[in-house]
């Protein structure tokens, strides 16, 4: 991973935000913008829209990840 890309994550748990967009599961997984969008697609994918953006709360970002794990981002 790059230099500038390590220095714009999140180093714990509590600096992640409340309400994250597709910029901050970026920073905070270290996925690829495209992926991130991807992820946001499916539909069992804990979204909420405010404002135009679609945002999820850290907890639930977190929950739905440990109940995916070993699934694909297929749906």
């Amino acid at each position: 991973m790059k230099e500038d890309q390590r220095s714009n994550r999140y180093c714990s748990y509590e600096q992640i935000p409340l309400f994250l967009d597709a910029n901050d599961i970026v920073k905070v997984l270290g996925l690829s913008r495209s992926n991130v969008y991807e992820m946001m697609r499916i539909e069992s994918f804990p979204a909420l829209v405010i404002g135009g953006r679609k945002m999820v709360r850290k907890e639930k970002l977190f929950a739905w990840l440990e109940n995916r794990e070993g699934a694909s981002f297929d749906k």
